[in-house]
């Protein structure tokens, strides 16, 4: 008899569970399907607002090391490569690029106007003043000059006061003016992290080029695209990041343009 009490009361304690476990899951639900949307950040018309958030962000963002995936299209091909990159604000680089079982295929090193590349597969090399740099004798986009802008574009560095203004009304949301040293530029803001997501320009000038920053994501408090596309002319250049240290800190010997032998 006292089993089958014990049976009884636990059958009713399980029956009771079951209820209480399906009445959870109902609530859930219906929590789930009348929770109030998230709301996507709206632009601002200000373009103070992001002006003092690019400000910021080029005085914090100082340096970065990474591994980064790169490719170049043109017109008539594309190519692709992996390497270590490091940079610190305002003029120091050093790029190594692998080839085929993470060989060594090049190496970039700049520190401030002093400039040393090698070709591995050549044996070519230069060392010597970054105006006087002869150019690369890989597949290598870089030009001495497009070096110095290549800083500002990964730190977002906007270089000579930068200065932001609104379109005229009706152009378009988050998009903006742009004037700076290189020129007047069309900009496009994300209002999520209020910076750019599209700079394009200069107006007036035959060359232009698209600079296209995606993929932000906070890195050490700092939110820093993690994606970057540069357009000049007919030569696409993408650079995205597989993984991405901000504000490490560099030994000064990475950045000594010597050669190994």
């Amino acid at each position: 008899m006292l089993n089958n009490v014990f049976m009884r009361s636990s059958n009713a304690l399980s029956k009771s569970l079951r209820l209480g476990i399906v009445g959870l899951c109902l609530l859930f639900f219906q929590a789930c399907v009348h929770a109030p949307p998230v709301k996507e950040k709206t632009c601002r018309e200000d373009p103070a607002v992001y002006e003092r958030a690019l400000v910021t962000l080029s005085r914090s963002y100082r340096s970065l090391s990474g591994v980064v995936k790169a490719r170049v299209a043109t017109g008539e091909e594309a190519f692709s490569f992996t390497g270590d990159l490091y940079a610190q604000a305002p003029d120091k680089l050093h790029f190594d690029i692998f080839g085929f079982l993470h060989r060594p295929r090049f190496v970039l090193i700049k520190d401030g106007e002093r400039i040393a590349w090698k070709d591995f597969y050549s044996g070519r090399a230069y060392r010597g003043p970054l105006a006087q740099c002869p150019g690369f004798p890989v597949k290598f986009p870089f030009s001495p000059l497009f070096l110095r802008d290549f800083m500002k574009i990964l730190f977002l560095d906007f270089p000579g006061g930068m200065k932001l203004r609104p379109l005229d009304a009706g152009e378009g949301a988050c998009r903006f003016v742009m004037d700076c040293e290189w020129g007047t530029f069309d900009v496009t803001m994300n209002p999520s992290v209020n910076l750019p997501s599209l700079v394009a320009g200069p107006k007036g000038n035959r060359k232009l080029f698209r600079l296209s920053f995606t993929d932000y994501a906070e890195v050490s408090s700092l939110h820093v695209p993690r994606r970057y596309e540069i357009t000049v002319g007919e030569v696409t250049m993408t650079f995205t990041f597989k993984r991405l240290e901000v504000n490490p800190t560099l030994s000064p010997e990475i950045f000594v343009p010597r050669l190994s032998p």
